[in-house]
């Protein structure tokens, strides 16, 4: 009874202190409710806010009545500002401003021109508002990232600034893929549904804290109707002169209704492309020399789908699953003429390969979201489960004075098990976020060796080999983030993971085991003087966990006097990163970085007589430091220019005698990317683009500079229901990968060139209501990533 009497005076006393309030409700032009916008009231420097809900409702209670500046700020913009008195209870519903790109404001006789932002710096983040880019309208995601400032795409990678390694997330949720799969799924995503990528170079800590390159982050816009829309693409590459194609089609489909939402694609293609390398390792002095040239040819055919479901119980309770499948059967065959000469002589050698690889990936998850407050606090549980089966039919001929044919039949089983909990509290000036996460990793690998004698298969039980690979990882984590003041934003975290992991191989009776546990501490802060000054400052711990495969002990014999090992005694690599970033005028951002990172693992090739090998070892430390500068200039109607460089130093430090490391030096990376706008209209777009690469180095390695072109042009037709892409790739034929590895006794020139000159064309129809954005929940399972390097 006391408990009743003492909160009933409390509520009596509060409802005193703040009897008066504004209420209401937000609405776009067409009269539909706008959600997670942002309702600031002002008075004497003292500011009221909150967050509309998803019926565009808003309430907010005041310490005392009198005139106000009532601001709605939507996606970091303000869109309506008017003075308004407050007597009591108000009510007000309030139409949110359709900004157009460029605007203009009348204040005391003048005009001033004010632009909507297209680069933000958030106190962890950097944010690129596609939606406010016109060139980035009218393509698939992986052409989008590409014009995001630091990302650079191919067809079979993603990089930050130069780094490789990158997780990708849509709406804060990691994608569930990797490798070929994750390059297909976001090419079926529109660039026309996408808000905003936001660039993490430094991840806080409510994200794994593996990975040296950082996050990427898809904001997809949010549904505005019901209904539902699909889209139909197809696009396909021809190279000139060669018996080489590259096609894709792909179906998508998406249904919003007042409880349901859901998201369905599929996607098939068929991939051909040829290359020519060589690898020559140069003695010093009387030591071993190997000469090898190559060609070779792949035809990588695969076809995949995805289901996404979300079900609203209620306001509060959101339910969901997700479920990918991908099926691949790459075929790779190889040529290769190699020459040996040592102290034995000269021997010369043939080795052809044929290899079949059939590949089954399942990924599922499932959630569950309780919203516990008006604020955005929020509780999120999630499981994953990942099964990845391969099995590979691979055929290899040597021949020297005889021929000697061996058959390989590599078993592959991955599993991964995770599950987590999230919790959002959200207080008026301060953000709190709290998890738990365990994952179980199990791969259960054989590796069958034979060798063929007048068409008899033979069992080779000295290569023959059965690897159990068994990890647990336990992960908790606390952050906050708070606003100190109008100007000053903070945020840090600390993460925690433990990791038990068993590696067995059962043919040499060998076993690796390994218990460690890191923290992972996170901090930021940021500084806005003004609307066009932005500075911030980062700090964050990662890992690199190594990929399966690299751990697994077989030897991968690709002819009889060369194969490929790993190394299950292999180690994560640590990496501490700082930044300091400015961004001016919202167009232009700078970013002053510096890395250290140890333990750092790469392959390395090893020569004993006739034999040669590469293995993954733990052996060198790195220390990078540099700056990047994006720029968009927009300032003409009919050009709209991007551009990205990023210059830094590296030196690396090996630490084990098999190796040297390369010398240190500058490097650089540049890209630009220009749409001449064609029409007044902007659906017609000439574009012209370049990225470069000077030469750099990192572990024992020197890589030259690389560099290629591209042209094309972009419809938007049919009120941009039908989109047709047209260009020319490596338009003069300049891209390819060359370098030198260092060894103590000798040194090895590595050339790689495939065909990269090839005529592109995607054409994508779109139907139904293109405000309908489907099921757009994405759930973490970082894990993933690791089963492509293995395969």
């Amino acid at each position: 009874m006391n408990q009743k009497i003492l909160f009933l005076l409390s509520f009596v006393f509060s409802s005193f202190l703040f009897s008066q309030s504004i209420e209401g409700t937000i609405t776009n032009k067409e009269n539909k409710p706008v959600a997670d916008t942002e309702v600031l009231v002002t008075k004497n420097n003292v500011k009221f806010s909150t967050i509309t809900d998803e019926k565009g409702m808003f309430k907010i209670a005041l310490k005392e009545n009198g005139n106000y500046v009532l601001e709605i700020i939507k996606d970091g913009i303000k869109t309506n500002s008017e003075n308004i008195s407050v007597k009591g209870n108000e009510k007000k519903d309030i139409q949110i401003k359709e900004e157009a790109p460029v605007t203009e404001q009348k204040i005391d006789g003048v005009t001033i021109t004010v632009k909507k932002k297209l680069f933000e710096r958030k106190v962890d983040r950097l944010v690129f508002n596609v939606e406010n880019s016109v060139a980035s309208q009218g393509i698939d995601v992986i052409e989008a990232l590409a014009k995001t400032p630091m990302v650079r795409t191919t067809d079979d990678a993603i990089t930050i600034a130069g780094k490789s390694n990158v997780a990708i997330m849509v709406n804060d949720r990691s994608l569930n893929l990797s490798g070929q799969e994750l390059i297909n799924y976001l090419k079926t995503l529109r660039s026309d549904d996408v808000a905003k990528i936001e660039v993490i170079t430094t991840p806080p800590a409510k994200y794994e804290a593996e990975g040296k390159s950082g996050l990427i982050n898809i904001i997809l816009k949010k549904n505005t109707s019901l209904g539902w829309n699909g889209s139909i693409q197809t696009s396909g590459s021809y190279y000139g002169g060669r018996p080489a194609t590259s096609t894709r089609s792909g179906l998508a489909f998406n249904y919003q209704g007042s409880k349901l939402s859901l998201t369905a694609n599929l996607s098939v293609g068929d991939n051909y492309w040829e290359n020519t390398s060589y690898n020559y390792l140069t003695g010093n002095g009387n030591s071993d020399y190997w000469k090898t040239d190559s060609k070779s040819s792949n035809n990588y055919k695969y076809k995949g789908g995805n289901v996404k479901a979300e079900y609203k119980i209620n306001d509060k309770n959101l339910v969901g699953i997700n479920y990918n499948y991908s099926f691949s059967n790459p075929l790779e065959q190889a040529k290769n003429y190699t020459s040996i000469s040592n102290e034995e002589g000269m021997t010369n050698l043939f080795s052809d390969s044929k290899n079949r690889n059939h590949r089954n990936v399942h990924n599922t998850t499932a959630f569950y979201d309780v919203k516990l407050d008006t604020l955005g606090s929020k509780l999120s549980i999630s499981a994953n489960l990942l099964m990845n089966d391969a099995n590979a039919r691979n055929f290899y001929n040597t021949v020297t004075s005889n021929t000697i044919s061996t058959f390989a039949n590599p078993i592959s089983k991955y599993r991964i098990y995770s599950g987590q909990a999230d919790l959002e509290k959200n207080f008026a000036k301060i953000k709190t976020e709290a998890g738990l996460k365990y994952t179980k990793i199990k791969n259960d690998s054989e590796f069958n060796f034979f060798n063929i004698n007048n068409g008899e298969y033979i069992v080779n039980k000295d290569r023959t080999n059965t690897f159990f690979y068994n990890e647990e990882n336990y992960a908790a984590y606390v952050s906050t983030s708070f606003k100190i003041n109008d100007k000053w934003d903070a945020k840090a975290g600390l993460r925690y993971e433990y990791t038990n992991l068993e590696g067995i191989s059962l043919n040499d009776d060998n076993s690796a085991k390994f218990k460690y546990g890191k923290f992972f501490p996170t901090a930021y802060v940021s500084y806005k003087p003004n609307e066009n000054n932005t500075f911030s400052l980062n700090y964050s711990r990662r890992i690199t966990r190594p990929y399966f495969g690299n751990l697994n002990p077989f030897r991968y014999y690709t002819s009889e006097f060369e194969y490929n090992t790993g190394n299950p005694y292999l180690l994560p690599s640590f990496s501490d990163n700082f930044e300091f970033g400015y961004v001016i005028k919202n167009n232009f951002n700078i970013t002053l970085y510096y890395n250290r990172n140890k333990d750092n693992w790469d392959r390395i090739q090893m020569v004993e007589g006739n034999l040669k090998y590469s293995i993954v070892k733990n052996f060198y430390n790195e220390d990078q430091a540099g700056i990047n500068i994006s720029y968009n200039y927009n300032k003409l109607k009919w050009l709209e220019s991007n551009i990205f460089v990023n210059g830094f130093y590296a030196k690396s430090k090996s630490y084990l005698p098999e190796a040297v490391s390369a010398p240190a030096g500058y490097s650089a990376n540049f890209n630009l990317d220009n749409n001449f706008f064609l029409n007044k209209d902007k659906t017609v777009t000439l574009m012209l683009g370049l990225w470069s690469n000077i030469p750099n180095r990192d572990g024992n390695t020197y890589y030259y500079g690389n560099a290629s072109l591209y042209t094309g042009v972009k419809l938007n037709l049919m009120k941009k229901n039908l989109l047709i892409n047209l260009y020319v790739n490596d338009f003069l034929n300049t891209n390819r990968s060359k370098g030198i590895e260092y060894y103590p006794n000798y040194n090895v020139e590595y050339y790689y060139k495939g065909i990269t000159r090839n005529i592109y064309l995607s054409v994508t129809y779109k139907f139904g209501n293109n405000d309908v954005k489907g099921s757009t929940k994405e759930v973490k399972f970082e894990e993933s990533n690791r089963a492509g390097g293995g395969n």
